[in-house]
């Protein structure tokens, strides 16, 4: 399958979204996992959509309205690179892939049975093979005020180089924003050297009780803090969050929604988180500096976003600027009024 040709690459880039590309295949609302030889029918079928945390945040941004951003991954010589690489474009992205000579193309299987967590069998492939130089070439080219550097931890030959590339982003001036997975055939000993790179961190609590060794989110975000990061995000699920930056300590509650299918909330979260960021061009300058109010305003929008993502099937669907104001506007005042500090009532 031959991706359309890319109209938009020379467009101005304001966000370089990086990471991984995967084609997730999902079925949800599945009433069990089933037994030996049972044949089971997804009630609402199985989707295809492009997924993978670059992808991911990048198609949300596209969807909250920021079409200068920029998205780079690697996929393979398939149909289904052409597949992700098409849908990109398709969103007005800016399309950066890594084609891998004799590589498949990521795959996840995502099965959601009603009221439980997602499981996923995923083939990571192609992205364990996406090459620093290409990230860095690809981020001299677009120069942009944010780079999010996403699946650390699962990307072979990146994680290796990420405080390479984090260096890189920070003598331009980019905003660096780093998420991670769990390490895959190796470990994130790249990642906690380059600490001191990073303005804004995210994770989820079981990646950051790996990070830490500590049970409690709160002190693991303290934790990280400490060791060099901005402002540090741990998202809980339905727990809502805490983040950390300086001497400040905040815990989230969540947005009510019905959850559907949490794949992606994650992502959706940092897409929130950055589009707040670039909605408030002053808070480029020093992450460390924010104050809490500001603060506040961005970790909303972040849950915000988070909230709309799980209401769908798909890992974007439903992160949408509508859907988005539409959370902000009913919840926004009752989740803010719900924030608290981890050492006093804000």
């Amino acid at each position: 399958m031959k991706a359309p040709s890319n109209p938009y690459r020379n467009e101005l880039t304001r966000v370089l979204c990086s990471g991984s590309f995967i084609c997730d295949f999902i079925a949800a609302d599945l009433p069990g996992m089933g037994s030996p030889g049972d044949l089971i029918y997804p009630p609402g079928g199985i989707s295809l959509h492009p997924g993978g945390h670059s992808a991911n945040v990048a198609i949300d941004l596209a969807q909250l309205g920021r079409k200068d951003t920029a998205v780079v991954g690697g996929i393979g010589d398939d149909v289904l690179g052409g597949y992700i690489e098409s849908e990109l474009i398709r969103r007005g992205l800016q399309v950066y892939p890594e084609r891998i000579p004799g590589a498949h193309t990521a795959k996840n299987l995502v099965l959601i049975v009603k009221g439980e967590d997602r499981r996923f069998y995923a083939e990571l492939s192609a992205n364990t093979l996406l090459t620093p130089g290409h990230v860095l070439s690809t981020l001299n080219e677009t120069r942009p005020e944010v780079l999010y550097q996403g699946t650390v931890g699962g990307l072979k030959l990146l994680d290796r180089e990420i405080g390479t590339i984090l260096s890189e982003a920070k003598a331009m001036e980019a905003v660096t924003v780093l998420d991670v997975v769990p390490p895959y055939n190796g470990g994130w000993d790249g990642l906690l050297a380059a600490f001191d790179l990073i303005d804004v961190f995210h994770c989820n609590g079981y990646e950051s009780k790996v990070l830490t060794g500590e049970k409690d989110p709160m002190t693991a975000c303290e934790t990280l803090v400490r060791r060099g990061a901005g402002l540090v995000m741990v998202t809980l699920g339905s727990g809502g969050l805490v983040a950390g930056w300086g001497e400040n300590l905040l815990r989230v509650p969540v947005f009510e929604v019905d959850s559907v299918d949490p794949t992606g909330a994650g992502d959706a979260f940092c897409a929130g988180v950055i589009d707040s960021l670039l909605d408030h061009p002053d808070l480029l300058n020093d992450i460390r500096e924010l104050s809490v109010e500001d603060a506040k305003t961005m970790l909303l929008k972040g849950s915000a976003a988070g909230a709309a993502c799980v209401a769908s099937t798909g890992a974007t669907t439903a992160v949408t600027r509508e859907n988005v104001d539409s959370l902000m506007k009913d919840q926004g005042d009752r989740v803010r009024a719900g924030i608290r500090s981890g050492r006093r009532l804000i």
